[in-house]
C-alpha cells in the first residue's frame, strides 16, 4: 500500500511555484546526523516521514544519500518563520554556512518576501518526485497520512520538543526506526528532548543512541 499511497500524498500535496525563487541550503542541524545517514546507506529505507522540515536542508541531505528513497515531510510552513529567519541574523553560531553578516541579512530578507514555503520548496529543486511537502502540524495531521495507507520506513522528528509526536509516530507505526533532533536543546531547561525519548525508551524497551543533537531508538 505504501507507494500507492505515497502516489496519493504527491498528488494531494502540490509543491508550489518556484520559478525565480532563491533557495538557502539553511540548517540549524547540531550534529549527529551521521547516525541518520548510516540507517538510510546501511538499511535502505524507501519512505521515510519528517516532522518540522524548516527551510528543507535535512530532507535535502536524507534525498541526496539514497536515489530510491522517498520521503513525506511535514511542517506549517508558516511565517512565524519569518521572525524566527530574523533571529538568526547576527548569531553565527546558528548562521555558520553564512558567516557574513549581510548574507545573513539577504537571506531573513528572501525568506520575509518569498514566504517560507517557496523558498522551503525551492532549496529541494530536483525532487519533485520524491519528496512531498504536507502543511500542517504534528501530531494533527499524521492520522490523515495513516490513513492513506502510508507506511513509513524511517521517521525523523525535529518539531516541537512534545512528546506527542513521539507517542503517535509510534501508536501509527509501531515497525518504524524512529529516530530525532534535539537531544541537546535548552541546557538551562534540562534537555526537555531527552527527557522525553528516555522515559518513551524505558516505558517502550527500546534503548538510545545519541551523539550531539541526534538520537536514534533501537530495539532492544
Amino acid at each position: 500500500m505504501t507507494l500507492p499511497a505515497f502516489e496519493i500524498l504527491h498528488n494531494d500535496n502540490p509543491w508550489p511555484d518556484t520559478e525565480g525563487v532563491t533557495a538557502w541550503d539553511f540548517t540549524l542541524g547540531g550534529g549527529g546526523r551521521h547516525l541518520i545517514d548510516a540507517i538510510i546507506t546501511q538499511d535502505k529505507p524507501r519512505y521515510m516521514l519528517e516532522i518540522g522540515c524548516f527551510l528543507g536542508a535535512s530532507a535535502k541531505r536524507w534525498l541526496s544519500l539514497d536515489p530510491n528513497l522517498k520521503l513525506i515531510g511535514v511542517d506549517s510552513w508558516s511565517n512565524w518563520l519569518v521572525a524566527q529567519c530574523r533571529k538568526y541574523v547576527g548569531r553565527p553560531g546558528l548562521t555558520r554556512a553564512y558567516p557574513d553578516i549581510k548574507v545573513q541579512q539577504r537571506f531573513a530578507a528572501d525568506v520575509e518576501r518569498q514566504g517560507p514555503f517557496p523558498t522551503a520548496m525551492a532549496n529541494l529543486r530536483g525532487f519533485e518526485d520524491r519528496f512531498v511537502p504536507v502543511r500542517g502540524t504534528s501530531p494533527d495531521c499524521l492520522p490523515t497520512i495513516k490513513a492513506t495507507g502510508f507506511t513509513p520506513d524511517l521517521i525523523y522528528i525535529d518539531a516541537g520538543k512534545k512528546a506527542d509526536d513521539l507517542n503517535v509516530c509510534h501508536q501509527l507505526w509501531p515497525n518504524a526506526c524512529i529516530t530525532g533532533d534535539d537531544w541537546h536543546w535548552n541546557r538551562t531547561k534540562g534537555y526537555p528532548m531527552r527527557k522525553i525519548v528516555t522515559n518513551f525508551a524505558e516505558q517502550y524497551g527500546f534503548h538510545v543512541t545519541a551523539e550531539h543533537a541526534t538520537w536514534v531508538l533501537n530495539r532492544n
